[in-house]
């Protein structure tokens, strides 16, 4: 029996971006240019693009190139930027003493791509990014008693109000493992979802916070052998009904979805035992898939595989 054909790729049913990405694994960025300038008016498919060809650019010389070719061009200081922030972040990950100063090298990046594009949020959403590694925590909204970087959210709200991952990068530093705490992320996450409409991306934050609880229970050895019972508790089950019947309902239309979204989902439902509805959202992600949040119970291949036929959908 033939293994399935999962397709791996960050850039999910992007065909645009997945050409370029090879291009740029490459060194080639020349293809880059147009791809990121197609998405002026479309600030989360910008934010997107921009991740996932930072991610390859880290390890390449590719995002120096191109900004010393055009060195006034808003995407070239963007993609720069966003590159210098995810070798920042990869450092620190990693215990590397240079973290310090590749974060700070980053930060003055993102803020001349601010400059650069004042109507651009992506900037300040790669700021966002880097916040967890540090950043001045200031008071957050009405009805929210956890400080952070609701500064940097500020500005990035100002151009793109529901801004798909400005709002995760906003999460992500008040995970547990980031320094964070557990009352602090499911207030934040909560805090988003309530202030945003029904059919938006930003509900898929709670589904976010629960993969993160388990992460920060699972080797408790206490605690840790029931954290995966977290997702068939009655809260966890009318949260992941929710954005199924919200947001999922209006994205599986969508052409171009984050596969993280999708997946998370689908893990959420699955482990609900909600199976219909998990076997929806993985019909709607095809042959796509990301080891988010499946590596987290072991080979993510293997997870998906057994996942998908207890649901009953055929392997791509």
């Amino acid at each position: 029996m033939s293994k399935p054909a999962f397709v791996w790729n960050p850039a999910g049913a992007d065909r645009d971006l997945a050409q370029v990405a090879l291009d740029l694994k490459a060194g080639r960025f020349h293809e880059a240019r147009a791809l990121i300038a197609a998405t002026r008016a479309d600030f989360e498919l910008r934010a997107h693009r921009c991740l996932v060809l930072a991610s390859l650019a880290a390890g390449l010389d590719v995002a120096e190139r191109w900004l010393a070719e055009e060195p006034s061009n808003p995407d070239a200081l963007l993609i720069y930027a966003r590159t210098a922030v995810a070798r920042a972040l990869r450092a620190a990950d990693a215990g590397d003493q240079r973290a310090g100063d590749l974060a700070a090298l980053a930060q003055r990046a993102c803020l001349v791509a601010a400059d650069a594009d004042p109507g651009d949020p992506t900037p300040w959403v790669a700021l966002l990014a880097l916040a967890r590694l540090g950043h001045a925590k200031v008071p957050g909204p009405e009805g929210v008693t956890s400080p952070g970087p609701w500064d940097l959210l500020g500005e990035a709200r100002q151009r793109d109000p529901f801004n798909r991952e400005a709002y995760h990068r906003l999460l992500a530093c008040f995970y547990p493992r980031y320094g964070g705490g557990a009352d602090a992320m499911w207030e934040v996450a909560r805090w988003v979802a309530l202030h945003s409409p029904g059919d938006c991306a930003l509900q898929v934050l709670p589904l976010a916070a629960y993969v993160e609880h388990y992460r920060d229970l699972r080797d408790d050895p206490v605690r840790g052998r029931l954290a995966d019972r977290q997702w068939t508790d009655q809260h966890a089950l009318f949260t992941s009904t929710h954005v199924f019947d919200g947001w999922f309902r209006r994205a599986e239309r969508e052409p171009l979805v984050p596969v993280a979204d999708f997946s998370v989902l689908a893990h959420a439902l699955y482990m609900g035992d909600r199976l219909w509805e998990a076997a929806a959202v993985f019909r709607a992600m095809g042959p796509y898939a990301s080891t988010y949040p499946w590596s987290l119970f072991g080979d993510p291949a293997e997870q998906l595989i057994r996942a998908r036929q207890r649901c009953r959908v055929r392997m791509p």
